[in-house]
């Protein structure tokens, strides 16, 4: 018997496992995961050139043992939520309190051949074999202009391997950027490998691919066009979204005992409120929290109801990071709007040897100046940034919070205080 029972050991899993036992310290806890070998989802296109696998471990049992939290490793068969136990491949196990962090999986395309495909599995014996393989290729050729394609592409490409990278959409990053930061990110790595937008892949097979009807010889092909909820065993218990999702309040309550969180779980725009494919480490890591801290009681009132997209990645050693909607979704969605651009130096004066050009754009309603949405290119030192925008919306920030918004600065580490982009951005829409 345990109090609390997490299924899986991801992100979401581990921070809710972590903080029911700071919350509840006399409670049981306990997380099930069938994998021992657990990686952090992040670091997954990395493994590629700039580390080792295996450190990308979540060294999970250890982490989970300083905070007195049990690792179960076995995999969930399946769960009698009203007599309150879940059957595994060994065993029946109690519990009082029940969490759902089963993630995701990769999504697979309907494309012809796709069995001759490999994808950005979050499984150590899988990518394994596959980096063996994309050092015995000469020619790569990768399906997804998203942040895992697009990072899976760079890394292959710096071992010293030809990269073909294949997008469906007219811009990279489509639905994370507007089209200037997307042309951005497209002229850095176009330097570097050949991309290839509208363009749809029709086939696949062992040595090549056929995109918009052209055959293009490859050694091999890896699919990066996203991923799925892990739900597909909960169908029967619990009521799923069209998307997939498990269905939960706002603080992540599936059932009086049960909740959901992460990947498998459905999350909701914050400026729309309409359901959105959003499975951020981040966002799995905000659910665990409130979760967690409520399972017995609601001690952490959670006021931002619906879920914020942040992003961020690294393109030829720039950061590339949004937050909010974009300004092609704002106006698709009938928002009018203003938007605010700015380039200013990363540091003060732009003498350091580390110092480059930090872009930024805010998009602002138009009637009351409300934040709606931000993105950012600049040196890795200022990623940041993005965070205090995000917390600007969950905040509700206007263009004159933004422009009376009291920092602190230092020549090496930030932008100047008489050029700081945010209140430069805000003094711009403000005028």
């Amino acid at each position: 018997m345990y109090n609390i029972l997490v299924i899986g050991g991801g992100v979401s899993g581990f921070v809710s496992a972590i903080n029911a036992k700071k919350f509840y310290p006399q409670k049981k806890v306990a997380i099930i995961e069938k994998n021992a070998k657990k990686l952090i989802p992040c670091g997954i296109p990395y493994v590629f050139n700039s580390f080792e696998i295996e450190d990308d471990f979540m060294n999970l049992e250890d982490k989970l043992k300083k905070h007195e939290v049990e690792l179960i490793v076995d995999e969930m068969k399946s769960i009698d939520k009203n007599s309150k136990f879940i059957i595994t491949s060994n065993k029946k196990i109690k519990f009082d309190k029940l969490i759902i962090a089963t993630g995701s999986t990769v999504n697979i395309p309907p494309i012809k051949g796709i069995k001759n495909a490999y994808f950005i599995k979050k499984d150590y014996e899988y990518l394994k074999n596959l980096k063996e393989k994309i050092k015995k290729s000469s020619h790569i050729t990768i399906i997804g202009g998203g942040f895992i394609g697009i990072e899976t592409a760079e890394e292959i490409v710096a071992s010293g391997k030809k990269v073909t990278l294949i997008e469906v959409m007219p811009k990279l990053l489509y639905h994370s950027f507007d089209d200037d930061f997307s042309t951005e990110a497209y002229n850095l790595l176009n330097e570097k490998m050949e991309i290839m937008l509208n363009s749809k892949v029709e086939e696949i097979g062992k040595d090549y691919v056929i995109v918009n009807s052209t055959k293009i010889k490859t050694d091999l092909t890896i699919v990066a066009t996203g991923y799925k909820p892990n739900t597909g065993m909960f169908k029967d218990t619990f009521s799923l979204n069209e998307f997939g999702y498990i269905i939960a309040d706002e603080y992540m309550r599936v059932e009086k005992d049960i909740f959901a969180v992460g990947d498998c779980v459905e999350h909701k725009e914050f400026f729309t409120a309409n359901p959105t494919p959003l499975m951020l480490a981040s966002t799995a890591a905000f659910d665990a929290r409130v979760a967690a801290a409520n399972l017995y009681k609601l001690q952490i009132l959670r006021q931002s109801k619906d879920s914020l997209n942040i992003y961020s990645t690294v393109i030829n050693n720039k950061m590339f990071a949004a937050c909010g909607i974009t300004k092609r979704k704002a106006v698709n969605e009938g928002f009018e709007i203003i938007e605010s651009k700015v380039t200013v130096p990363s540091t003060h004066p732009p003498k350091f040897p580390h110092s480059t050009k930090t872009t930024l754009k805010l998009i602002f309603s138009k009637k009351d100046l409300y934040l709606l949405g931000a993105q950012v290119i600049g040196g890795i030192n200022n990623a940041e940034i993005i965070n205090i925008l995000g917390l600007a919306i969950q905040k509700k920030a206007t263009a004159s919070d933004l422009y009376t918004l009291q920092i602190g600065t230092h020549p090496i580490l930030t932008p100047p205080p008489t050029f700081y982009p945010i209140c430069e951005a805000a003094s711009k829409a403000l005028s």
